[in-house]
This record gives C-alpha cells, structure tokens and sequence, in this order.
C-alpha cells in the first residue's frame, strides 16, 4: 500500500522507495553494488532522512542488504541462493495457496481476477514497473489469503529476494537478452499459470491450488537458472558471488 499525507500526496518516504525500486529495475545498480543515502536522495531529489527509512524497508523485505555498517547494498548472486530461495517460495506458496482455496470469500476472488487483469495490460503494455507491482500484490494476496501471518511475513521476504534474479535474468525485465520482445499476455507462461492458479483456488481446490502454485514457481526456476548459469558470468552489471 502506498504511503500518502493528508492531502493525499505520495509520502516523501514512498518516493523514495519507489525511486530506488526503479533505479534497480532500470539496471541503474548491479548485485553487490552499494547504495549510499546521500547519492540517493540527490538523485531523487528527496531529504534523506526518507532514503535512509526506504532502505530500512527494502532491507527488511529482502532485497537489499546491510553492509557491515556502511549503508547497504544490493546482494550478490549466486545459483546456490537462486535455488534455495526459489525451494522456499515453492514449500512457503504452495502452503499458502491450499490454505487460501479453504478460506477465500467471493470478494477474494474478485480481488485475484482484478489483479488477473491488471498483470495482463502491464504486460501488453510493457509497463514493467506497474507489471512488477500487481504481479507482488498477486503473490502476496494469496499468502495473506492463507491467514497465516508467519507465512505471509516469509513469502513478502523471499518473493523481493527471487525478484533479483528475476529482474536481471527474465525476458521480460532484461530484453537485451532475448531477440523476442514480449508484449502478448496469452502466450506469457507466468500469466497463464496465475490463471491457473486463481481458478484452482476459486474451485475451492487445496490439492491442485498447491500443486499448480508449486509448479509455477518451479517452472520459474528451470528457466530461470539456466539463463544465471548462461549469461551472469558475460553481464557487466552483475557480479556474480562464488558458489
């Protein structure tokens, strides 16, 4: 949910985390690179006393990291981590999913197809930033769906954490590696396989919601880790930690 004051203004604090969101996903900072508060708040235009509770908040969600008090940084990559994370979604999501087919109301649904349709214009449109965040609210609607708060707090955790390699290895976010622009939501396999999910999960389904939501993230993976092996080492913006 986005920060706003009472004039319903985004917050300076909410600027901040947005900005330094894009700046990562416009390849701006590579895995291991530092984030110093001062840089940011120039490079924002914002105070940084928000830049530093921005970092406070992605450090907390998994996708920066501190470093041995100066500042924070942008974790290294490595196929160990890839995988291990990836393993953890799969056990935390697939949970989630079969708990969230037992409790879901029809307004859950409602709100599952809305996201359904919001994931699929970001992707024709090629608006990644927007496609980033409604495909986060999908993943973390269902973890919340499941009533678990221990559950809902891991995913949040290790979803920001898979994003890193999503954001630097998968087509959509690094069409530099692949000569095919993808722009229609009826041929994505992520978009296809959401749908899946939220249809198990409106059947009311808590085999199949796990099996399918299981499968999506392992299909992630096996696409995923190739492409790490293939291309991390050639890429000047990532620095590729020993395995």
């Amino acid at each position: 949910m986005k920060k706003v004051n009472i004039l319903g203004q985004v917050s300076a604090e909410q600027k901040a985390y947005d900005g330094i969101l894009n700046l990562m996903l416009s390849k701006a900072f590579a895995p291991g690179d530092r984030l110093m508060e001062t840089e940011l708040a120039e490079k924002l235009q914002v105070s940084r006393t928000p830049v530093r509770n921005a970092l406070r908040q992605l450090i907390a969600e998994g996708l920066l990291e501190n470093d041995r008090h100066r500042g924070c940084r942008i974790p290294q990559l490595n196929a160990k981590d890839m995988q291990q994370t990836f393993q953890t979604r799969i056990f935390l999501e697939g949970k989630a999913a079969m708990e969230a087919a037992y409790l879901r109301t029809g307004e859950d649904i409602r709100t599952l197809r809305s996201l359904l349709e919001q994931e699929k214009k970001y992707y024709k449109d090629g608006e990644v930033k927007l496609y980033t965040e409604v495909n986060k609210k999908l993943h973390l609607t269902i973890a919340a769906l499941s009533g678990n708060t221990y559950i809902e707090k891991f995913v949040r955790q290790m979803f920001w954490r898979s994003e890193l390699y999503i954001f630097y290895f998968d087509r959509f976010y690094a069409p530099e590696l692949s000569k095919e622009l993808l722009r229609d939501p009826h041929k994505s396999i992520s978009c296809i396989e959401h749908e899946k999910i939220v249809s198990t999960i409106e059947a009311k389904d808590p085999i199949a919601s796990e099996v399918v939501m299981k499968s999506h993230l392992q299909n992630t993976l096996d696409y995923l880790y190739p492409r790490f092996r293939m291309y991390g080492m050639q890429r000047a913006v990532c620095n590729i930690a020993p395995e």
